[in-house]
Parts: structure tokens; sequence; C-alpha cells
């Protein structure tokens, strides 16, 4: 996707609360621009990408926030460091 923002300093945002896909979490009443899809990268089950809901591989949960996303913008968590 064209103009997207990568942040390698983690998810700064507070969780609310967590679903295990995008349809759990908009049947629980969730507006979609409140929800992150959480994945792993696919290399390392330890490198999370909080992403926006649309994504389904390697998908560890989708979580609501209070803060809305963009769409485009990305946050990598390294469990590693």
């Amino acid at each position: 996707m064209p103009n997207e923002t990568w942040s390698e300093d983690g998810f700064p945002f507070e969780k609310v609360a967590d679903y295990p896909n995008l349809q759990s979490a908009l049947a629980a009443g969730c507006k979609e621009e409140n929800l992150w899809s959480v994945c792993d990268d696919g290399d390392d089950p330890d490198v999370w990408i909080y992403g926006p809901p649309r994504h389904y591989v390697n998908l560890l949960a989708v979580i609501h926030t209070a803060e809305s996303h963009d769409g485009s913008t990305y946050y990598v968590e390294d469990f590693n460091s």
C-alpha cells in the first residue's frame, strides 16, 4: 500500500479488548477505525506487527483501542530486544 508509515518503537496505545478476528470485534459493536490487527511477521513469532484490521495472515488477534488508526500506519514490536 502506498504511503505506509512504519514505526519500530512498539505499539503506543493501550488495549481496551481483544478478539480472535475482525468479525468477532465488529459483532461486539466495535468501530472498525478503533481496531488493529496483530500479526506475527511470518519469520519470527516474537515480532508482532500492529496495523489496520484488514490483515488476517499470521493473525494473532484483533485489538480494540480508544485511538483510531489512519489505515496506513504500522507499529512493529520486537520481543527479542
